[in-house]
């Protein structure tokens, strides 16, 4: 081959190395705008997850509700302030899952912050939830955001959140570590 056609050649690799890097810079820019679009619920979320209330209602919830009131009619035949607290809770960990579902909060972060709460949220909604899916004016799929994501809770094999937070510490001190010590 003369020098032309090692010329082209080059060209041609250097192009495609640059449409391949451009295609794959571009993805992952889409991918951190689609979730910086979601960042403000995730942090009402978390704001909302501050509230006394919100702490409250998890605990009666999850640990009254069941005593004093059966399942027989669904969420529909309880009364105002039991249904109110049934329905912040269940949807406040539907919108976390929902999170989850949609790839703005990674597995790890989503169920560790919140594992065992969402298996026990499911695990007191769950004969209220399934009354009230038998409905004719109820969807099927109603808080099966939750059900999966507790399901997935209680699976989860993955790091504790102690590992996670070590595993990113030892990874941001890396570069530190490899400096020499100030005098």
């Amino acid at each position: 081959m003369d020098a032309a056609t090692w010329l082209n050649v080059l060209a041609i690799t250097i192009s495609t190395c640059a449409l391949v890097t451009s295609v794959w810079f571009g993805g992952h820019q889409v991918r951190a705008a689609q979730q910086a679009n979601c960042l403000p619920a995730y942090f009402e979320l978390l704001s909302e997850f501050r509230s006394p209330e919100l702490h409250d209602q998890y605990v009666y919830v999850c640990s009254r509700l069941n005593r004093e009131h059966p399942p027989d009619g669904g969420l529909r035949a309880l009364p105002t302030g039991p249904r109110e607290s049934a329905y912040n809770i269940a949807y406040f960990f539907q919108t976390l899952a929902s999170l989850y579902a949609l790839g703005i909060i990674d597995e790890s972060t989503a169920i560790t912050m919140v594992r065992s709460r969402t298996i026990k949220v499911w695990e007191a909604l769950q004969p209220y939830v399934e009354r009230e899916r038998q409905y004719p004016d109820v969807d099927s799929n109603m808080l099966s955001l939750l059900e999966t994501f507790a399901r997935i809770s209680a699976d989860y094999r993955g790091p504790t959140a102690a590992e996670i937070m070590c595993a990113r510490h030892e990874r941001a001190s890396l570069p530190r570590r490899l400096l020499p010590p100030r005098l």
